[in-house]
Order: C-alpha cells, then structure tokens, then sequence
C-alpha cells in the first residue's frame, strides 16, 4: 500500500515537466557515485542533478519507507528510486537513504555486460559476485561505502524479428546480515 503525499513537490522546480532537455553526457556510475546510503533526504535532494523530473514524495505503508522516484532525461531514459527510512520518529518524514536503485533500457548496441562491469570495476573496486550465465539475467555485485551492496542486472530482451534491447539495472542496498549482526550485538 502506498500513499501519496501531495503536499511534497519537487524542490528543484522540475516535476512533471517533460520539456526538460536531454542530458547525453549523463554517466549512470558517476551518477551511483554522488550517494551513500545512510544520506539525509535533503542531502540526495541536493545532488540530483536540476534537470530531474521528479515525482511526489509517495509513503510505502508495508515497507514504513519513504519513496521518491525521478526520471533523468537521456538517450536511454535513466530513471532511479530512493527509499528513505523514518527513524521511527513520531512525525513520519523522509530521513535516511536507505536504497537507491538506477535503471535504463538501452539498444543492443550500447555498452556489453562486460564492459559495464569493467566501468563499475574501475569505480568501485573488485566484485564480490560475478555470474556471467548465459541466462536471460546477467549479475555482478560490489561491496560499496559503509558496508553496503551494488548490484547489476543486466538483461537482453528481444524487441522483434532481430532487434534486441538491454535492460540495466543498479541497486545500492544497506547490508542486511551487517544490521542483523548489529542488532544481535546488542541483545
């Protein structure tokens, strides 16, 4: 269930306007790169690029997050989400990144899984998981800033007699067994 906040607009004055120009030197890992989770909503405001289309503020009642997703304005259409966390203070606002997830379809010409990762390599280091399959979804997956975890998806998805497009997919999560052996810790 997810409720929408329709008093939230978009700070940087860009929601829902579709005129937006295009950005064509827009780098979707240089982009992954400005945000780390634990961020506060006002900080990832901050840094998203000015020409983001942003849709409202929006309440995941199941997950108690906060979403927010924005459309940058591409040759292949990035888009990406964020989930802020409450804190679980009494007065539930946006607080704290919690994920970030970034994603386009691109033509078959564009960039090889391989070649992906190599960028993702230089950026943030060796990867802990490489699965290279010939399956429908190729995966690879970092270690990233305060323990958290980037992965890839990529997938080639067949758009006629010959034509094929790729999806690509990052997503920056905090690290799930870190907060449970935290939480262990305490106990």
């Amino acid at each position: 269930m997810m409720i929408a906040l329709a008093g939230v607009g978009s700070v940087n004055g860009q929601a829902g306007n579709r005129n937006t120009r295009r950005d064509d030197t827009f780098d979707p890992i240089e982009f992954l790169k400005r945000f780390k989770i634990g961020m506060s909503y006002t900080e990832v405001q901050s840094i998203l690029p000015k020409n983001t289309d942003q849709d409202i503020l929006s309440y995941i009642v199941t997950e108690e997050v906060f979403f927010l997703s924005v459309d940058i304005p591409t040759q292949a259409n990035w888009s990406a989400a964020f989930k802020f966390d409450t804190l679980d203070t009494p007065m539930r606002r946006p607080e704290r990144l919690v994920e970030l997830s970034c994603s386009a379809t691109v033509s078959s010409s564009g960039d090889s899984f391989d070649s992906i990762v190599r960028k993702v390599t230089d950026a943030f280091g060796e990867p802990i998981k490489l699965d290279r399959s010939e399956t429908e979804i190729q995966q690879a997956g970092w270690r990233v800033s305060g323990g958290s975890y980037l992965m890839l998806e990529y997938s080639i998805v067949p758009t006629g007699l010959s034509g094929k497009n790729v999806n690509v997919d990052f997503t920056i999560k905090k690290n799930k067994r870190r907060e449970s052996a935290k939480s262990k810790a305490v106990a």
